[in-house]
């Protein structure tokens, strides 16, 4: 006969990306925002509106000066076998036409906006891109007015490191051009 399997409460279910990518398709998270972090499911808040605003406008300024193909909103991230994120916008290797989750292979630089999320974007976050490999990574800081430049990634970590203010130009990885945040 079956027995019920009891679980310490200190077990968690751990998942993979293909399990996980399946639990997306399969509309298991309709309605909600949900990141796999080492293998386990993460619950996201919604973007309020100064968040939506910082985004719109780097999307805009990076469409601007590399063609709207190769800029995504926000889009989610398959990092290895138990990390998929969302990133709250992406600037592209080349245009990627499937409608599927990037890969840090098609990936040049990853943007998040640290409206609410400051310790998880410059912790979590920047380690899980370093890791990756993905070149570059920045952080939107509208509350200082700042963004927190990450490049050049080695053993999982940045070794570039610098800080841009609004107003003054920022580079873009891949081109000569730069943008300019306000």
């Amino acid at each position: 006969m079956n027995q019920l399997a009891r679980l310490s409460p200190d077990t968690r279910a751990r998942f993979t990306s293909a399990e996980f990518l399946h639990m997306v398709e399969s509309g298991a998270f309709d309605g909600m925002k949900v990141e796999l972090i080492d293998g386990e499911l993460a619950r996201m808040n919604p973007p309020m509106n100064g968040h939506s605003a910082a985004q719109a406008n780097v999307v805009f300024y990076l469409a601007q000066k590399m063609g709207p193909s190769l800029v995504r909103g926000e889009t989610g991230i398959v990092l290895n076998d138990s990390n998929v994120v969302s990133c709250d916008a992406a600037l592209l290797r080349q245009t990627v036409t499937e409608n599927r989750f990037l890969t840090p292979a098609d990936i040049l630089l990853v943007i998040e906006i640290t409206q609410t999320t400051q310790s998880r974007d410059l912790g979590l976050k920047r380690m899980l891109y370093a890791r990756a490999g993905i070149p570059t990574y920045w952080t939107i800081d509208g509350v200082r007015r700042v963004i927190h430049v990450h490049a050049e990634p080695v053993d999982g970590e940045y070794t570039d490191v610098h800080t841009v203010r609004f107003g003054e130009p920022l580079a873009v990885p891949g081109c000569e051009a730069a943008i300019t945040l306000d």
